[in-house]
């Protein structure tokens, strides 16, 4: 599956959720990246971050379990929130708040204000995306967090990839080309 048909899964994602719980997802990680920079990520699944009331359990996790379940994706880890339909792979993560479980919340993750991300409309999805500073952040925090790196058989794998994005994301900076969503 390519980058273009990622995101327009991610898209169609975004339109329904704006609707069914006026809330705007996050478009985030490789796929999010890859829509800023030039160079090619070749993104493995699709990042989404959603307020953390959707996240836990004891709040709005359900309804959003059955949202997915009712688009035909099957939940294939728990603890990761990540879904699975035919060959594309989709993760959650919460947006906002202190902690959210056991994984912080990507404020606090990577020390970003998420309501300064720019909010963009693309056929008819609201959703919010990253800036490349605030990429940078994240990337710079995953490259140095035990939690992303607790398999070792994927920590060289992972570590390298985080800190080959913190570069392309530096050099991104340092020409100023920042592409438009």
């Amino acid at each position: 599956m390519n980058n273009l048909e990622k995101k327009e899964i991610f898209l169609d994602l975004a339109r329904k959720m704006n609707q069914k719980f006026s809330l705007i997802p996050l478009l985030h990680g490789s796929l999010g990246l890859q829509m800023l920079i030039d160079d090619e990520l070749n993104p493995g699944d699709v990042d989404v971050a959603v307020p953390q009331v959707y996240y836990h359990l004891s709040e709005r996790w359900q309804d959003l379990l059955d949202f997915m379940q009712s688009e035909g994706y099957e939940l294939i880890d728990l603890h990761e929130r990540r879904f699975r339909k035919d060959e594309i792979q989709l993760e959650f993560c919460a947006l906002d708040g202190e902690k959210a479980g056991e994984i912080p919340s990507l404020e606090v993750f990577a020390n970003i204000d998420t309501s300064k991300c720019p909010i963009i409309e693309t056929d008819g999805a609201i959703y919010k995306h990253l800036t490349l500073e605030q990429y940078l952040n994240i990337y710079s925090s995953s490259s140095e967090d035990s939690y992303r790196h607790r398999d070792i058989v994927d920590n060289l794998d992972k570590d390298n990839a985080d800190q080959i994005k913190v570069k392309m994301i530096q050099k991104a900076l340092a020409h100023g080309t920042e592409t438009e969503y």
